[in-house]
Order: C-alpha cells, then sequence, then structure tokens
C-alpha cells in the first residue's frame, strides 16, 4: 500500500509543485511505482508534464462523472491531471457529508498500485487542502527561507492538529525543507536555524537551490533528470530523494 505524502503550504512560490514532479520522478527512477495527484486548480503539476487542459481531470472523479484519470508519464511514474474546474470543489461539496474524504474513497481504491503517492495541495488551508490531509499519512512542507514563510506555519500547524484529532489520527509531519536557498544570503541562514530549532530532525538536510534548469524542464514538459541530469537541481532532488528513503524506507515490490 503506498506511502501517501501531501506536498503543502499555504504560501504560494515555495516550490511545491516543482517538488512533487522531482520527488517523484527521482524515485521512479530508481524502481519505486509513484503517482502524482495534481490538487491544485492552477493545474501547474499538469503543465509542468505538458498535460494542461486535460479533457478529465481529478475534478470530474470526485463528482463522479468519471473514474479517476491516470496518464502515464514515464516508467513507474504516472499523474492524476487537474484543470480549473476544481476551483468548485469548494462550493460543489459544501454541503455534501463526508466531504473531507471525497479524495480519500479515491485513492483507496488504485493506492495498492504505488509505492507512493504525492499530493500537490494549492496554497491555501480550504477543502481541497483538507481533503489531502485527510488521506495522507505525510506531510511534507517546502519553505523558502525567508519571513513570511514562517508567518503561516502556525495556522498550517492548526489545521493539521484538527485533522489528525477529528478525521485521520495517523497524519504526520514527515519533513520540512528549504527551497531557493541560497547560503550567501543571511537572513536565509537565520531563518534555517529558527526552523531547525522549532522542527528539530524534521528539517532535511538536503536544501535545494535557485536553478534555471527547473523551469527551462518544465517549459518542454519534463522532469529536472530528464532535461538535465548533471544539473545543480537534479543533484540536489536526487540527494533528497536518498534521504527521503533512509529516512522512510519502502521496499522497491
Amino acid at each position: 500500500m503506498a506511502t501517501i505524502i501531501a506536498m503543502a503550504n499555504h504560501k504560494g512560490g515555495v516550490g511545491k509543485t516543482t517538488s512533487v514532479q522531482n520527488l517523484a520522478a527521482g524515485l521512479a527512477r530508481r524502481g519505486y511505482r509513484a503517482l502524482m495527484v495534481d490538487f491544485d486548480p492552477q493545474s501547474n503539476l499538469s503543465d509542468a508534464f505538458g498535460c494542461a487542459d486535460p479533457e478529465i481531470g481529478i475534478y470530474d472523479a470526485m463528482i463522479g462523472e468519471a473514474a479517476t484519470p491516470i496518464v502515464t508519464i514515464s516508467e513507474n511514474l504516472d499523474l492524476v491531471p487537474s484543470h480549473i474546474g476544481l476551483a468548485n470543489a469548494d462550493i460543489q461539496f459544501s454541503t455534501k457529508i463526508g466531504r473531507e474524504k471525497i479524495l480519500d474513497g479515491l485513492l483507496n481504491k488504485i493506492r495498492d498500485n504505488y509505492d507512493y503517492i504525492f499530493i500537490d495541495c494549492p496554497p491555501s488551508l480550504g477543502l481541497l487542502t483538507i481533503n489531502a490531509f485527510s488521506t495522507a499519512n505525510e506531510i511534507y512542507i517546502p519553505l523558502d527561507a525567508e519571513y513570511f514563510s514562517m508567518r503561516g506555519l502556525d495556522s498550517l500547524q492548526e489545521l493539521i492538529s484538527e485533522i489528525q484529532q477529528h478525521v485521520n489520527p495517523n497524519l504526520k509531519i514527515g519533513g520540512v525543507f528549504f527551497t531557493k536557498f541560497d547560503p550567501r544570503q543571511t537572513l536565509k541562514k537565520d531563518v534555517e536555524v529558527i526552523i531547525r530549532e522549532r522542527f528539530g530532525g524534521l528539517v532535511y538536510n538536503t536544501r535545494i537551490s535557485n536553478n534555471v534548469a527547473v523551469a527551462e524542464a518544465q517549459a518542454q514538459g519534463i522532469d529536472v533528470f530528464e532535461y538535465n541530469k548533471r544539473a545543480k537541481a537534479a543533484k540536489e532532488y536526487d540527494v533528497m530523494v536518498e534521504e527521503m528513503l533512509s529516512r522512510y524506507p519502502v521496499k522497491v515490490k
């Protein structure tokens, strides 16, 4: 049964989509079966794999008009795409009983087919993120090491606590990691110290720096490994995958 990881931070632009794309791709390269779920109405993850504006997306499965759509990206790597219709979810399901478990019901039907499932959450703490937390085993929090990235952590942790108490007692924070990191900037180093004091061993040693290869890869609809495995970002995500596997080992089936 797959480990389900929700990539979450309600601050935008911190690398959620990029991290889902490249961590999943890095695991697939090692023989692990990985599924990515684009759970953001902006559909950036779908776009990053050349699947913009799919005819059927996760929203269609949520409203019962289609089976969960699965697009094969490469060997061991699949994607559940999204489209703008997902923006209607909060209104569509506002009065539905069990609305926080809709995604859980969909993923339970397919989770045995994978080793890892990554959910790319939207930059909000609304119904979509609640759905992701209700089905996930772990939450990964990417952080740009800046002051405003820290401000929203209290709200995020409050939501995690509520989900643990009322919906998903097995949910836990699996990792916190830095993106767009530049060790030459004093502020970023200061923020890193604060975050490591707050989260302790949950903070990954691997830090992802700014690298143009990521954006260039996404513009071509591929992950950074396929674009240029020698790029700095590719090497950093590769190291992070190794660190992930050392922390939470899953055997290749």
